[in-house]
């Protein structure tokens, strides 16, 4: 994967968390939760966001978050359904990801244990997330999933 050091503006989501274990779940939680709450919403081709915030080696399955986020305006109501965060901006290593779902973990694992000690560079305190088009999320003729994998950086 190509590695590309760029300057994320700041987001304001909405969004939804799942607790549970991450894989299968995840997309289940995207097609049946989320994309028909964006669709009522008129979001459906908004900018969107998944945020794991754990490892799940080291953390049990039962006990790691995952939040769904959907890119909203400023003045975007709020819902009972959701909550809403800023993403931090700022500078951030983003690799761009199209495969299987059961391999984007490899994808991470090679960005975080691979990549990021020999760039010169570190992981800060923003979280990490995969960003992607609602309407460019899966390729039409394959299914796969496409995604920005990005991870907040700064200097050694």
């Amino acid at each position: 994967m190509e590695v590309r050091i760029i300057e994320l503006p700041a987001a304001r989501v909405a969004y939804q968390r799942l607790i549970g274990p991450y894989g299968p779940a995840i997309g289940a939680f995207w097609r049946n939760r989320i994309a028909p709450w964006m669709q009522s919403h008129g979001l459906s081709d908004a900018t969107c966001y998944g945020i794991a915030y754990h490892d799940p080696s080291v953390t049990p399955a039962s006990k790691c978050q995952y939040d769904a986020c959907v890119e909203v305006a400023e003045d975007f109501p709020g819902s009972e359904k959701t909550d809403h965060q800023v993403l931090p901006g700022g500078r951030y290593a983003v690799a761009h990801f199209k495969g299987k779902p059961e391999t984007i973990a490899a994808a991470w694992t090679w960005l975080t244990r691979e990549w990021l000690p020999s760039s010169g560079l570190q992981c800060d305190d923003r979280p990490c997330f995969e960003m992607f088009s609602a309407a460019m999320a899966r390729d039409p003729e394959t299914g796969e999933p496409s995604c920005d994998i990005c991870i907040p950086v700064r200097a050694l």
